[in-house]
């Protein structure tokens, strides 16, 4: 799978550590946190050739009043079954609006050192459930509009956790987050159980008392390019989360192979006097 794909789906976590405005979703209080998350190879299909993923993940979500600041940072060391051994460093960045109605991004992705990757940006919406048109500055100038009804990652997630709360089973959206170049995705999701704890799992550390008590549930995305329903998506996302926004877990599924993600570390960080 060629690296940038790889990198694309890694920053789609991005939308488990993102919060909703309240006052649009009262029901859904989330918290700025900043987590850590281990990183391993789950199961690796014929046709990979892969044999060994690590690394870690940090996702820092802050409070700026009128929007949300996310840094990310991924680091992972891949193992071919050739026996070469090549790593990836990610970073991404972003602000959002609590209007859902404006994204600013930012990513730059790097192997062995040298960079792959450098895309950012903008979008805006006209208005809630209106189209919009995303911008990009790098790699090059390039503007397309977006169809009404995108939404963008935060207005998602806090959607997410409304229909979870609800007792629906599953949805679909059209959601931006500036990780691609051509559009959309159309995102299918499918709430259920939370899945079980596994055993051997690391322990986690911190603000454990950000995870206690809180309703959860095991939610699957399923990502199409705009447009296209076909039987296999281009990614999966499955994760163990809560309903304050933290994923306890997660797996990534690329398809030839799937990266577990396990939570080991837990801050939580101040909200601003607005």
């Amino acid at each position: 799978m060629p690296f940038a794909a790889v990198c694309a789906i890694l920053l789609l976590i991005l939308w488990i550590s993102r919060v909703a405005d309240a006052q649009q979703q009262p029901e859904v209080v989330l918290v700025p946190h900043r987590a850590t998350y281990d990183m391993k190879l789950s199961v690796a299909r014929a046709n990979s050739g892969i044999v060994e993923v690590s690394g870690r993940m940090v996702l820092e979500t802050v409070d700026s009043c009128e929007g949300w600041e996310v840094k990310q940072r991924i680091k992972l060391t891949f193992l071919r079954n050739d026996g070469e051994e090549f790593e990836t460093d990610s970073n991404f960045s972003s602000y959002e609006s609590k209007d859902g109605l404006e994204l600013r991004f930012s990513v730059r992705n790097a192997q062995n050192d040298e960079v792959d990757e450098e895309l950012r940006g903008q979008a805006d919406l006209e208005a809630t459930g209106g189209k919009g048109r995303a911008s990009f500055s790098l790699p090059e100038a390039r503007s397309f509009e977006l169809p009404a009804g995108t939404l963008f990652p935060t207005t998602h997630l806090a959607l997410i956790i409304k229909h979870a709360r609800e007792g629906d089973k599953s949805v679909s959206y059209k959601v931006f987050d500036g990780a691609r170049l051509d559009g959309a995705f159309q995102v299918n999701a499918v709430i259920g159980r939370p899945p079980r704890p596994t055993s051997g799992a690391p322990p986690m550390r911190g603000d454990l008392g950000l995870v206690r008590g809180q309703p959860s549930w095991g939610v699957r995305f399923a990502f199409f390019a705009n447009g296209d329903q076909g039987a296999q998506p281009e990614y999966e996302l499955a994760l163990d989360l809560l309903a304050n926004g933290i994923a306890r877990s997660m797996l990534l599924d690329y398809g030839d192979f799937a990266v577990d993600a396990r939570l080991i570390q837990l801050q939580a960080l101040p909200r601003p006097k607005c």
